[in-house]
């Protein structure tokens, strides 16, 4: 099985992104609390599965200007067209096979990152600032948890969130939510993670699409 290329997904999917910042202080703070990968032209919102990622990636929008400053916990973000990021685009493969129509990508986090050493250090000015609720997962955003999974009663859960010591801790919180259910995704041998989809050896990339089908298709 060779990788479809970036080029021919994008004339088949693309990807929407919530985007919004929030100002702590003398400090803005640039998150993503949902993206979605949909088929061009496909009219429902009805999802096919979620992925639960560690934190969006270098996915950006395509317009920064109409990023809104907003409280998640308190308005609803809205959806902005946005680039692809490799990570996207190893999930559309999946979904080519599956013939997915629509998949969204939540985090552990929502601070955006495009690398883990940025993401750590972001982690803790979140910490220093006292912002807790960057993460779906918090109890201050149980509601827009509930509302996703509600819209979506039978949707796939798929974990991709890495194998990084340090969101060990925020990994146990998704796995103790009352929300969240039968998690899929391949899984490491090492609890709680679950490999992430786009590892950067070719063969592992492919490796990944074949255990995530078939935990898909276990049950």
């Amino acid at each position: 099985m060779d990788l479809i290329s970036k080029k021919e997904l994008l004339m088949e999917f693309e990807v929407e992104a919530s985007f919004y910042n929030v100002g702590i202080g003398n400090r803005v703070f640039e998150c993503r609390n949902q993206a979605r990968i949909k088929r061009i032209g496909f009219p429902s919102n009805t999802l096919d599965a979620i992925f639960i990622l560690c934190n969006p990636g270098s996915c950006d929008p395509l317009m920064k200007e109409m990023v809104p400053v907003l409280d998640p916990r308190s308005a609803e973000v809205p959806f902005i067209k946005a680039n692809s990021d490799p990570t996207q685009e190893q999930i559309m493969r999946l979904m080519k096979i599956e013939q997915w129509n629509l998949i969204s990508i939540i985090n552990l986090s929502d601070l955006c990152s495009g690398n883990l050493t940025d993401f750590k250090a972001k982690l803790k000015d979140a910490m220093n600032c006292s912002f807790t609720y960057h993460s779906i997962f918090s109890r201050e955003r149980e509601n827009e948890l509930k509302k996703l999974l509600q819209f979506n009663p039978s949707v796939e859960l798929i974990a991709g969130w890495g194998t990084e010591p340090f969101i060990k801790s925020m990994v146990e919180e998704v796995f103790q939510h009352k929300l969240i259910k039968n998690i899929k995704g391949w899984r490491h041998k090492t609890r709680p993670y679950y490999y992430h989809p786009n590892p950067r050896i070719y063969e592992s990339k492919k490796e990944w699409i074949n255990r995530t089908l078939q935990s898909i298709e276990a049950n």
